[in-house]
């Protein structure tokens, strides 16, 4: 009798089909979390515990204070003022001169614009009005101020200080 030949075997046996992750355990703990940090927060607002400050939390001791403010001296201004002489600039005493630019022009107390107060505009010069150089030559903030005076639309006399020329270069005063 002759052998019949083996029946061929498989060496690996079948993998067993994967199985999906379930997303149950870490669902859980992120939901238990949320709620222990809600009701955690719940209980210590209920218990008043907001409304602690920085001296009980140091037991009586003495809470730190900012060091008291200081402004420091804003240095004079430096204006020839002469009637009737050159002041050493564009313009001379007495010259009438107008905003050429396309946008007003603020008319302040004193020169110098970086740091001031609101209250330090006292009017506005619109494109096109004229003003009377008074005096000045004053530079502050880096720009040429004049002492003007401005005669607003409905009659008020304005006299303040104008820059001869924004930061950036650009002409505001022109004969």
């Amino acid at each position: 009798m002759t052998a019949s030949p083996a029946p061929a075997m498989n060496p690996l046996p079948d993998p067993a089909p994967k199985r999906r992750r379930s997303w149950f355990w870490p669902g859980f703990l992120a939901g238990f979390l949320l709620l222990s940090l809600l009701s955690c927060g719940g209980l210590a607002m209920a218990m008043g515990i907001d409304t602690l400050d920085l001296a009980e939390l140091q037991a009586g001791q003495a809470a730190w204070t900012p060091p008291a403010v200081t402004p420091t001296p804003v240095p004079a201004v430096q204006a020839d003022s002469t009637p009737g002489m050159a002041t050493g600039g564009t313009f001379q005493i007495g010259d009438r001169v107008r905003n050429v630019t396309t946008s007003r022009v603020n008319i302040r107390q004193v020169p110098g614009y970086l740091g001031k107060p609101e209250g330090d505009i006292l009017a506005q010069a619109m494109p096109g009005d004229e003003v009377e150089i008074l005096g000045g030559r004053a530079v502050a903030d880096g720009l040429v101020w004049w002492r003007v005076r401005y005669v607003t639309g409905d009659g008020r006399v304005i006299d303040g200080w104008m820059a001869e020329a924004t930061a950036s270069g650009v002409q505001i005063l022109a004969p």
